[in-house]
Parts: structure tokens; sequence; C-alpha cells
């Protein structure tokens, strides 16, 4: 498990990063740092530490709270533990507010004595600060070292809750934790004090089980918006949960509400979860309850219109292509598919031939409802790479501006339009298929 998650560190992190601004150097000083931890070279790796942070802070941040957190909670600590103390030892008061909340839960996994655990203790009440604190992921932090003293029997639920309260507090006054910014990083920051709410919220429910802690827990677990930035909280639920194909509390207060009889409730948060991640079983689950409740609107049709109310109006655009145009300036009346790519990004080159084989077998079909077409940025050569692979769907060479007001973020982006009118996004790295044809009802 742990070489998985380090592989996955390295591929996300670099996703999220705007690779011409970052010094060449740091590339080399941030793939040396894990073998450095492993093999106890210290000095070399404090040294190069402080390099890495001076030439680019987010790659040591990254590092920090991802690879080397693994390599604590999986073991052996022992030469992560020095290395964080030597790094202290430096002074750096910027590097060392970043690695102050990992060093104390690298100590805390140690301790034993009592003095010891009541010293730790009152020092997580020191460092949780009075806002959230997204480069230092104390909140994340915190409740790792909450899980070592509970599992230490260290820790009274008064002062349980204390932590768990100081945690919502902070998290809660980020200023996007509701709206939605197309911003790259705040949607990051997003995604990240969201899971961390859901957690802390769900935690707190353990404790103290009242509906408005798990009802809360259900509201925060990552939405639609979060899942295309899901890199940034994978970490949390790999440390804090282990498990990292299911990040939320919404199915926990699903079965809440229907042991309570609260259909309509249940009804409404089975759709969002089967919006959140459209699987095969999701999907019938829905609709399998949604047909029990025995209303008259088909489901397709309730369906359509909730996936069209979760969109955002499409912009009024018309995009030519080689034998049609694309007008979005009206209603479409068929869902339209979007995939965003150029001849430069290779995991869009990888997707093509998926790509292919759909509209292939989308064309092939009179009665679908489905319309498949493609923007191309930044490609080069764009006709002779289509000639030369024998791809027939269509594509359009569009601008920077045409991209910015469907907000592409990144690429490939995948972008489904209801027949009313409304876009959404499919989320990276999902099966993207599954959430076509589950969206559609195809």
């Amino acid at each position: 498990m742990n070489k998985i998650l380090i592989t996955l560190a390295i591929g996300l992190s670099t996703f999220s990063l705007c690779m011409g601004q970052i010094p060449k150097e740091a590339f080399a000083l941030t793939n040396s740092l894990s073998d450095l931890w492993r093999n106890g070279e210290t000095e070399t790796a404090v040294e190069y530490s402080v390099k890495l942070y001076d030439l680019y802070p987010p790659m040591f941040i990254n590092r920090i709270h991802n690879t080397l957190a693994q390599q604590l909670q999986n073991g052996p600590r022992l030469y992560g533990q020095q290395y964080l103390e030597q790094l202290l030892l430096k002074e750096n008061n910027k590097i060392n507010t970043i690695i102050t909340p990992i060093h104390l839960w690298s100590k805390s996994m140690e301790a034993t004595n009592e003095k010891d655990l009541k010293g730790i203790l009152e020092e997580l009440n020191s460092i949780q600060k009075d806002s959230s604190n997204y480069d230092s992921k104390t909140e994340r932090y915190s409740l790792l070292i909450l899980q070592e003293l509970e599992r230490k029997n260290a820790i009274a639920i008064k002062s349980k809750e204390k932590i768990l309260n100081k945690n919502i507090t902070n998290l809660e006054s980020y200023p996007y934790i509701l709206k939605i910014k197309a911003d790259r990083l705040d949607g990051e920051k997003r995604a990240w004090h969201r899971y961390l709410l859901a957690y802390t919220y769900n935690y707190l429910y353990s404790i103290n089980p009242k509906e408005e802690y798990l009802k809360k827990a259900s509201d925060y677990s990552p939405d639609l918006n979060d899942w295309l930035n899901k890199h940034a909280f994978f970490y949390e639920a790999a440390l804090l949960t282990g498990n990292t194909r299911e990040f939320g509390f919404q199915t926990k207060y699903q079965k809440y509400l229907i042991e309570n009889n609260r259909n309509t409730e249940a009804l409404n948060l089975l759709c969002n979860i089967a919006f959140t991640n459209p699987s095969d079983s999701n999907i019938k689950s829905l609709r399998e309850y949604y047909e029990k409740l025995k209303y008259e609107l088909p489901f397709s049709d309730y369906w359509t219109t909730y996936i069209h109310k979760m969109g955002k109006p499409v912009p009024k655009v018309k995009i030519k292509y080689e034998n049609e145009e694309l007008n979005l300036t009206e209603k479409p009346k068929n869902w339209i598919y979007i995939d965003v790519w150029g001849t430069w990004c290779s995991p869009c080159r990888e997707e093509l031939p998926e790509l292919q084989s759909l509209f292939t077998a989308n064309s092939s079909n009179k009665n679908s409802k489905l319309r498949i077409y493609t923007f191309s940025f930044g490609s080069q050569n764009l006709l002779a790479f289509m000639n030369d692979n024998k791809y027939t769907f269509p594509v359009s060479e569009v601008d920077k501006q045409t991209n910015d007001l469907f907000e592409v973020s990144g690429y490939p982006t995948k972008i489904l339009i209801s027949p009313e009118g409304n876009f959404i996004k499919i989320p990276f790295s999902v099966d993207w298929k599954t959430y076509i044809k589950n969206y559609t009802l195809m």
C-alpha cells in the first residue's frame, strides 16, 4: 500500500502544478528526499529541504505532507523523526510553522508514558490557531494525534470535543467553504477544507451522536467540484482512514434518514450521492428508491431535471467544425459531450482511442440522444495527427478565452451539457464513460 500511495503522490501533485514556473533544480531535490529519509541521510535531507523551500515552497510542502507523512505512518519512523528534529533546529520560522504539526504527530506515535502524552495534548492545544492552516495541515494532524491519544486512552471526551470543535471553527472560517470558484488553487483548498470538516463532524458524531453532526458530515462530504480536485484530500483519507475509495459520509446519513422514515430527505440525498458518483449501483439504488415512493414523473425525466439543476448555464457561443457548427446560443435539446484535449497532453492522447470508440458507437445508434464534440487547445499539426490516427470525431481548435468560458483548468477536461442547456464537468481520473452513460441514462 505504501508504494502505491507514494506513486500516486507524485502523479497527483505533478498534475496540479504549473510546470513552467518550477525551477528545474527543485525536481531533483524533491525526488531525492524520499530516499534520503529512508536511508537515514538526515543532514543531507535537511540541507536539500532548505534549498527546496527557498526554490519552490509548494514542492517542499507537498513532499512533507504526502510522502514523509506516509513514511512516518507506515514505519520505520526513526529517520523521519530525526530529520524533522534537525530541520526544526535550523530555526527557519516559515519552515518550522509548516513542520511543527507533523513533528508533534510523529512524537505522539512514539509516546507511551502519561507525562509525555499529557505534554503532547497541551502542545496540540497550543498549535491550533484561529484560522485554518492549509500549508501546515494542522487540522489533519490534530485528527491524527487525536487518534493516537484515543488508542492509548490518554484523552478525555471533553478534551476530544474541544479539539474537534476548534478544528471545525478553523475550517469553517475558509471563505469558499460553500461558494465555488473556478480558480484551481481555490478549488483545491475548498476540497481540502470540506473533506476535513466532514471527517471532523463524523468524529464528533462518534462521541456525541447528534443528528446535526452526522448531517454536517454528509453536507461537507466531497461534492462534484471537490472531486475535480480529489488530489487535494486524497492523503487526508489515506492517512486518517486507510480508505482511498470512499471519501464521505452521505451514505451513512442516508441510512439514518431511511431508518427514521424521512423519505423525501433520503431521496434528495440519494440523488446527491448518485450525482457525485454515478456508478451503476448508485443509479440502481436511486431508481429503486424513487420508484418505491411511486412518484408520477418517470424516473428518467426526474433524473434529467436533477442533472440540469446541478449544472451551470452553458456559455452562449458558436463553435465551427469542418462540416457543421455547434450552436450553444440555443437550447441543445440533446445531451452534448465535449472533450477538451491537446496533442501535447499524454493523458489526452491515451484516452482518444476510447473516445473514438464511443463516437463510432454513438454515431451508429440512430436513436441516440447524445452528440459528441471535442475542443483542441494548443495542438501542433492537428490535422495530420487526426489523419494518422484515423480519428473521425469532430474537433475544433479553440482559444484560451473559450476554455475560460468553460472553466477548463486541466487536461483532458470532460464537459456534459444537458438538453436544457446547463453544463457540468466530469472529474479527472474517473471512469468517464460511466459518468456519461449514467448521467444521460443511455
